[in-house]
């Protein structure tokens, strides 16, 4: 065998061991991106919940009328606007909100739930309902009270799942609370949800 020969095979050998690393890198990405999308699809149709191919019928957060409990017993904090908040009002409220629940030892990642379903029932008060309204925390045993009072009569809004367009702040709230309703009263009404202490615990 020539040298010329010797030479060409060992340079066909070398592409051929190149051609099949790129090959094996090039199909890293592609797996990763299956497994992914495999993951993707059996968490959705787990979250969905058992039976979700028998029915798509979704399941709304149900919002009952019951009246506020009682076994809040330890400080509270007030704030009330007469008018219609703004999205300033909202940001500034939700700080003293965070000085509030720091004074109560309730601080860090173990706020984040309370400032969440703060933010989110304040949110929908300001959407569909009628100032004044009144935010309240309340420090009970082991939870944070966050009531927000308004003048509708109406029970707080539940959009459908499909409306992707809007927030699902009366769901996320559902979802963080240990317990959560509304109370009409003569003025209108009290939305409230009582929020764990011990989160992420």
């Amino acid at each position: 065998m020539t040298a010329r020969r010797r030479l060409a095979l060992v340079v066909g050998m070398l592409v051929l061991v190149l051609a099949l690393i790129a090959a094996a890198l090039a199909a890293v990405p592609v797996a990763i991106a299956l497994a992914t999308g495999v993951f993707a699809l059996v968490v959705g149709l787990r979250a969905r919940g058992p039976g979700w191919g028998r029915s798509r019928r979704i399941q709304q957060v149900r919002w009952s009328a019951v009246d506020l409990p009682t076994d809040v017993d330890g400080p509270s904090w007030t704030t009330t606007w007469d008018t219609q908040p703004t999205p300033g009002d909202l940001s500034t409220t939700r700080g003293q909100a965070t000085s509030v629940l720091t004074e109560w030892d309730v601080h860090g990642e173990a706020a984040e739930p309370t400032l969440l379903v703060l933010t989110e029932l304040l949110t929908n008060a300001i959407e569909h309902a009628r100032p004044p309204l009144r935010v309240t925390l309340g420090l009970g045993e082991d939870f944070v009270r966050v009531e927000v009072q308004d003048t509708a009569a109406d029970p707080p809004r539940c959009r459908p799942r499909e409306d992707e367009g809007r927030g699902h702040g009366v769901q996320i709230v559902a979802a963080l609370a240990m317990r959560h309703g509304w109370t009409p009263d003569p003025q209108g009404k009290t939305v409230w949800a009582d929020v764990h202490v011990g989160w992420p615990d």
